[in-house]
Parts: C-alpha cells; structure tokens; sequence
C-alpha cells in the first residue's frame, strides 16, 4: 500500500476527532402531485447555526435572557421554508443565476454612492460574510420571482378596494409613515388554539412590561421577522391587511397591540417608530385612446412574433400615407378591419383611463403621446398594438384617478404579501419533512 494512504488511515481518526462532521438536522422533500417530483434537500446543523448566529450575538450584547434552543428552532424552520421555495422554483423553471445576484449588488453600490466592487470589504467590515450575504440575496430574488409567478395571479383588487383606501386616506394624514415590530404564531387546527391564545397574551404582557421584542420574537415567533428580532420596516397606510391597519395606525409610539387574529394566526404589534413625509404629488393625466391589436403571445415562436410586427407595420405604413387631417378616421378604419380584439368594432375605442389600469409597456407608449399622435409599434404580452391619443385631461393631484396606479399597488402589495405567507404555510403542510 502506498506510504502516504498508510499515514492518512493512521491520521484518520485523529482528523475525525478534531473535526467533527455536520449534522444532518432535517430532510425536506416538496410533495405536489401535479408536478415533478424533486430531489428531497438536507439541512445541516453548520446551516442553522449561520442562521442563528446574528440574532444570538446581538441578543447576548444587549443582556437579555434568551433561549438559543428557540432561537435555533426557528433558524431551523425557516431553513425549511427556503427548502421547499427553492424545490418550488425548481418545479416551476424559475432561476436566479450570478448575473442576477451581480446586478443587484451593483445596484446596491450605485444606491449607496459606493465603488464598484466595494460592498464585500464594507460588509466584512460590519461582520457579514459575503457568501451568506449573497445566499441571502438569491433567497430573496427567488422569493419574488415565486411570489410573482404563483401568488399574484391570484390576488384581485376590485374598485371598491381601491375607493376604500382613498377615503381612508383623504380622513387621515397620508403622510404619516410607521415602523412596525411583530411577533406571529400560528394557529394549527390541531386543538392548541387556547395554548396558542394563552402564549400570546403572555408575551403581550412581558413586552408591556419592557421585555425586548427582538428577544421575544427570536424565540417565539413563527414569521421569518422573527429572525431580525420582529423588524418589519416602514409602511404606508394601504400597505397592511385592512383589518390590521385600522387597529395599528393612529398609535403612539412604543404602544403594544394584539393579538389579533388574522388569516395567518395571531399577531402581536409594536410600533417601534413614526414619521411624517413630505409629499409632492405630480400632475397626473387620463387619456382617450384607440388601438390596433395584432395578436401574438408572450410565449410565440421568433416566427410567429416577425410575422405579426410585419403586419402591424405594413397598417402604420398605410395610415402614414393619409393626410393628416384624415389619419383620426383612418385609424377607426384600419382598426375595424384589422384589430384582433373585442374594441374593433368600435374602431379601436378604449374609451378614458388614467394610470395603472394597462400593462406597463402599453401605458408607458399611451402616455408619452400628445393629441392626434399615434405611436410605433408596441409590443405587450397581447401582441402588437398601435396607439392613437384622441384627448388628455390633466387630473388634480389629489383626485382618486390620479392616484389610482399608487393605491392599486398598495392594497395589491398587502394582500400579495398576506396571501404569500399562506400559501408557504400550506407548501410546508403538504410536503415531506423529517426533523432529526
């Protein structure tokens, strides 16, 4: 036998001793009958602890008691829930790659006026690994890209929600900006909603009483939050489940509330700070347009996708060789023989809207156009369009149509959000996971 394999079976022991091997803490396996199976994914001790870690150290500085087998426990299940989005997207063939992860962190350095290629030594300065820096970044991309991709197209935001949050708005400051704490636990339909309850209203209690909520929500909580000591950022008003805001806005800083119930479980509010922002609304505008619509899908062949800008070009072409003073009716005509949607009937007729009610590239065309100007061909996920501006109104800053786009992404925003963490819970349920 060859010396050196000798000297490194005779080390072997010693090499095991000094260096033990990770733990296998938990095997996670996604369980959806309608897609493809996965490979099951294991978790390590060394995995849990990096997550765990910040949230400890910090907590150890500040001198509170904490329970690191809590803490531990929660790094742990949140490791679980990053499992199983990532076998999700494997499912779904959604990807984050170096150059996304490379993007953002450029995007980081340019927000923050830093040196291209600086953020690795600036985070190693403040103690965070770049790796784990990065790994964080894929998580959260991923997270987006899911949420996009699986919960959104569920979410509707009808009209009434829309005028509700703008009367709420127009009763109250909307400048007025919280930065908001929590601590959630779930309710499981297993019988312990009454230890639940009953472990709520004690931590309302201790944090009343001034225990900290990083401690609490470290050990405690069952939202990823949890693992930044319950931070959940600043938020608008229109930004948090309506049932929640209602309660939660008009409190005073430091105020404790819950639990309340909600979807999700139980929750427990701390507003942790408050400000007012200055706001300068810009002149908004609606517009009354036609088009022309040459049906392509997002998803066509290089083929099909030429063929219809073809088509759409040789109608501009058309319309650009009659006189000016003709181009209104033409277009009406040209959309009533052309137009591959239920408006050419009525010559492309789209009638008023303002915006946030078309898909962006559609809207981002419209809106640049002046009076009596038609645009170039424009792709959208329907196809190829070519856009006519009839009339534009200029809206007063503060009506609903001009703040329509904003408040639909808000209430879109909360209600993607609450749905999310549903949806997550319910992935967790029906999948394999072994705890060892």
């Amino acid at each position: 036998m060859n010396i050196f394999w000798i000297v490194f079976l005779l080390l072997l022991p010693s090499v095991l001793a000094a260096r033990p091997l990770d733990r296998i803490v938990a095997v996670v396996e996604l369980q959806d009958a309608l897609d493809k199976p996965v490979k099951p994914q294991i978790i390590t001790q060394s995995e849990v602890e990096a997550v765990s870690r910040p949230l400890l150290q910090k907590l150890r500085q500040s001198g509170e008691a904490v329970d690191p087998e809590k803490v531990w426990a929660h790094s742990r299940d949140e490791l679980i829930l990053r499992a199983l989005r990532s076998q999700k997207a494997s499912q779904l063939g959604i990807v984050v790659d170096e150059k996304d992860i490379s993007a953002v962190i450029s995007q980081v350095e340019r927000d923050n006026n830093m040196p291209m290629g600086s953020l690795p030594k600036a985070l190693a300065s403040q103690g965070i690994p770049f790796d784990e820096y990065q790994k964080g970044l894929k998580d959260t991309l991923l997270q987006s890209r899911l949420l996009n991709r699986v919960v959104r197209p569920l979410v509707t935001v009808s009209e009434q929600d829309v005028r509700d949050l703008y009367d709420s708005l127009r009763q109250r400051s909307q400048s007025e900006e919280i930065r908001l704490g929590q601590i959630l636990l779930y309710l499981e339909e297993d019988g312990k909603a009454e230890q639940v309850l009953q472990q709520a209203e004690m931590l309302v209690e201790k944090l009343r009483s001034g225990s900290s909520l990083e401690t609490l929500a470290g050990q405690y909580s069952n939202d990823a939050s949890g693992l930044k000591g319950g931070e959940m950022g600043w938020f608008k008003r229109g930004e948090l489940l309506p049932e929640l805001e209602k309660v939660i806005f008009g409190q005073e800083k430091g105020a404790v509330i819950g639990p309340m119930r909600s979807p999700q479980g139980l929750h427990i509010f701390k507003i942790l700070d408050k400000r007012e922002r200055s706001q300068q609304r810009a002149e908004k505008a609606k517009i009354k347009a036609r088009h022309i619509l040459i049906k392509v899908g997002a998803d066509a062949s290089e083929e099909e996708n030429r063929a219809a800008k073809a088509q759409i070009q040789a109608i501009a072409k058309e319309l650009s060789q009659t006189e000016k003073v003709e181009q209104s009716k033409a277009f009406m005509a040209l959309a009533q023989r052309h137009s591959q949607d239920a408006t050419a009937k009525d010559g492309g007729d789209l009638g008023w809207f303002g915006e946030g009610l078309m898909v962006p590239a559609f809207e981002e065309a419209a809106f640049a156009l002046a009076i009596g100007e038609t645009s170039g061909p424009v792709r959208t996920p329907f196809g190829w369009h070519l856009i006519r501006v009839e009339e534009k109104q200029f809206l007063d800053p503060d009506s609903l149509d001009a703040q329509r786009k904003e408040l639909t992404e808000r209430v879109q925003e909360s209600k993607s959000k609450a749905r999310y963490k549903q949806w997550l819970r319910d992935l967790r349920q029906r999948s394999y996971v072994e705890l060892r």
